[in-house]
């Protein structure tokens, strides 16, 4: 089967930051260069996943990450190996193509409870920016849903269309700058004008530069042009969470994760092997880091699960460490100053029932904040004076406290010790960090009385 990837839309400047890593751009790390490679085409083989595991030991350093949007990421390239990774690429059958990243649920096509295929929209807004030759920016996020099991409700983008029903028929809610909740309502567009009125977004974004994002759009002024009601409201969210076993009609799939995102080459191939032998037959990238396989009956169900777990996979949406963010760290980047990954175990070992998805977490070897750019309820960041705790902010903040690297891991033990003491039952972790006095957080962390 051949596997059509999109580059993101990158140049020279992916070195720094802001810009996305492609096999035209790649992004220099700490532990040499990562390119992202990212799925057009929904289902991927056995083959293409043990030729990605085999491309990435060949000319990498066999890590291979995948994304919180769902995309794959190999680490620890060099100048030389990126064009070899580029032909092993074509003589797989693994062909790379340029365009702006656009998102539609894992499930599009297939999902009977789906209110529509974002799939026939999200291609013609593909081609039609492609077409007008835009300059946007590099990050740019367009997000197609169409509801479903797995909607990309909660994936902020720059630009959105989310399929709704009204009276009867079927229209998209144009949205800009969030998620489905948050971001700014722009119009209710029937399916015959959606093309049109989302171009109209995206030429009013190049009209702004070459680095405006969906915050930076005048939406009375988008209101006022489409002349299309917009729609306040829109139907609550389903949260289903890639992980775990899903019915889509009478199919049975099951939903993996590596532990937080990283996994070897070895251990992919293995379990792909595993998971063909099982009977599956087709794999599905995901957000929140996930993979989904098709082709399992409930008779081979219970021996997937078991190859996964072999393999380090989480494969329940209880996983503790699934709302951690994590870095390569010590072990795969030289940028930084600590073991992201002992860390992350560390805190699902002392405080996992406090991982209940109310929170994110963030773990990071060093400011740059590679693994989560975004705000973390915690994170905890690598500096050169040793570990920072940072509460509610990026690992770009100022920490407001910080200990030896040694120090983490009884500074990790007493920071869970002192939520789990002040925990109501049934509270969520968000309430517990909000009625909590940061100095009582700070304290413990330190090792103060």
């Amino acid at each position: 089967m051949t596997m059509t990837l999109a580059l993101d839309r990158c140049d020279t400047g992916a070195l720094r930051r802001g810009a996305c890593p492609s096999i035209a751009a790649p992004m220099q790390t700490g532990d040499g260069l990562l390119v992202r490679l990212r799925p057009v085409a929904p289902a991927l083989t056995a083959d293409d996943l043990l030729a990605l595991a085999d491309l990435a030991r060949a000319h990498g350093n066999g890590l291979i990450e995948i994304t919180a949007r769902g995309n794959l990421q190999l680490r620890g390239l060099t100048e030389a190996s990126v064009p070899r990774l580029a032909a092993g690429l074509a003589a797989a059958g693994i062909v790379p193509q340029t365009g702006v990243a656009i998102e539609v649920p894992p499930f599009a096509g297939i999902d009977p409870s789906e209110i529509a295929d974002a799939t026939p929209v999200a291609d013609a807004l593909r081609k039609a920016i492609s077409r007008a030759s835009f300059t946007l920016a590099p990050k740019l996020a367009i997000v197609v849903d169409g509801g479903g099991m797995l909607s990309l409700a909660d994936m902020v983008a720059d630009l959105r269309l989310d399929a709704v029903v009204v009276g009867g028929r079927t229209a998209w809610r144009l949205s800009v700058g969030g998620d489905r909740q948050r971001a700014r309502p722009v119009a209710l567009l029937p399916e015959d004008s959606v093309l049109d009125g989302a171009m109209a977004v995206i030429a009013a974004l190049a009209a702004i530069g070459p680095s405006a994002r969906g915050r930076d759009l005048d939406v009375a002024a988008l209101v006022q042009m489409l002349g299309a009601r917009p729609i306040q409201t829109v139907p609550a969210a389903l949260s289903t969470h890639p992980l775990g076993v899903h019915r889509i009609g009478s199919e049975t799939v099951l939903g993996l994760a590596p532990a937080y995102g990283q996994m070897h080459a070895d251990r992919l191939a293995a379990l792909v092997e595993g998971l063909s032998a099982c009977g599956a037959v087709e794999f599905r990238l995901a957000p929140h880091r996930s993979l989904l396989v098709r082709g399992l009956s409930g008779e081979t169900l219970a021996a997937a699960r078991a190859c996964a777990d072999r393999q380090g996979f989480w494969n329940t949406d209880s996983a503790h460490g699934r709302t951690i963010s994590i870095c390569a760290g010590t072990a795969g980047c030289a940028s930084a100053s600590f073991d992201t990954r002992a860390a992350a175990d560390a805190l699902v070992a002392e405080a996992g029932a406090l991982l209940d998805g109310s929170i994110a977490m963030h773990i990071s070897g060093c400011p740059k904040g590679c693994a989560h750019p975004a705000g973390a309820a915690v994170t905890l960041c690598g500096t050169a004076a040793g570990v920072g705790l940072i509460l509610d902010g990026r690992a770009s903040d100022a920490p407001s406290a910080i200990i030896p690297a040694g120090d983490l891991k009884p500074a990790i033990q007493r920071f869970g010790s002192v939520l789990r003491t002040r925990r109501a039952e049934g509270e969520t972790t968000r309430n517990l960090l909000d009625r909590t006095p940061p100095a009582v957080l700070l304290s413990a962390y330190q090792g103060q009385s």
